[in-house]
């Protein structure tokens, strides 16, 4: 099974195609809205959302501290305090696709 990765630059070639934008002016349009998405991601409050309708939200959630987690590798004991991570859930579209059965060609 290959992973197929897509880059920045493969995003900024599709929608310069579709809106008929040069390249450069794209690759500038959609770093800025990269940017502001991280602005709005990292701000210090224990809950942050971005809503994008048709697509999905991206949400800040608060995680608890755990006092007895265990390394896989060595089986140490280690302590994890608490701090913050990004969740991801897709829009109705996006979820309704991927959840439908899948045969992988091989």
């Amino acid at each position: 099974m290959k992973t197929k990765t897509y880059t920045r630059m493969d995003i900024v070639h599709v929608v310069s195609k579709k809106l008929n934008i040069p390249e450069v002016r794209m690759k500038q349009i959609l770093d800025s809205v990269f940017e502001a998405m991280t602005d709005i991601l990292i701000v210090p409050e224990s809950r942050t959302r971005i809503e994008l309708r048709n697509f999905g939200v991206f949400e800040v959630k608060p995680t608890k501290a755990k006092p007895r987690a265990r390394n896989p590798r060595t089986n140490e004991e280690v302590f994890v305090p608490a701090h913050r991570k990004i969740h991801f859930k897709p829009g109705k579209l996006i979820r309704e696709v991927i959840q439908q059965e899948w045969h992988e060609d091989e």
